[in-house]
């Protein structure tokens, strides 16, 4: 009995040791200890007088870590009143193709012949009008064409309301020296198909 009670007071002052020699070693590396005059610490000494708690070692401090987060980038414009659209442009749309480009509405035959007369009487005004052959008066040209079925136009005939042979001979040599090319006329099944016209247009000697 007398060995057991030896053996654990022996063990207990080894522990205590133990963790003083722990603690001053622990205070020695961390710089907390006092500088003394005589350099030594003895394990009797009184740690708490020994502890420098004036001086602090600086930690450098954590770098904030930088996420950068890749998300699409949309710009939203915000109606004024209740009748504006919102439009929203999103940057992770797909790109439009360059190479596909909207394809322009071919003219009307309406318009092709409107730019074909103006330039007719601009012609005869010019050229033709100051003739002896041409009185003042206002003449009324018809012209009769067919269209065939690649749109080609060949004159058939042309007339004047009063009618003036001298005036129907220049617009009928206007008419051969200028061809004149017109979209196809379809049919019911959308092909094309051969078709007589006529077109008008006045012309004034002042």
């Amino acid at each position: 009995m007398k060995y057991f009670i030896f053996s654990l007071f022996l063990f207990s002052a080894l522990s205590i040791h133990a963790q003083q020699k722990q603690s001053l070693k622990d205070l020695l590396y961390s710089g907390k200890l006092k500088k003394d005059s005589s350099g030594i610490i003895r394990k009797t000494d009184d740690l708490s007088s020994k502890i420098d708690t004036t001086t602090k070692i600086a930690t450098a401090p954590e770098k904030p870590t930088a996420v950068i987060a890749a998300l699409p980038v949309k710009v939203v414009a915000v109606p004024v009143n209740k009748t504006d659209a919102v439009v929203v442009a999103d940057t992770t749309s797909k790109a439009i193709d360059p190479t596909k480009e909207s394809a322009v509405p071919a003219k009307t035959n309406t318009r092709i012949w409107k730019g074909y007369t103006d330039s007719l009487v601009k012609s005869l005004k010019a050229e033709v009008l100051h003739a002896k052959q041409i009185k003042k008066e206002t003449y009324y040209v018809t012209i009769e064409y067919e269209i065939n079925v690649e749109g080609q136009v060949n004159f058939v005939n042309v007339t004047s309301t009063p009618e003036n042979s001298f005036l129907q001979a220049q617009v009928k040599q206007r008419l051969d020296t200028n061809p004149l090319q017109l979209n196809p006329v379809l049919d019911s099944s959308n092909q094309p198909k051969k078709v007589k016209r006529k077109q008008n247009f006045s012309v004034t000697k002042e």
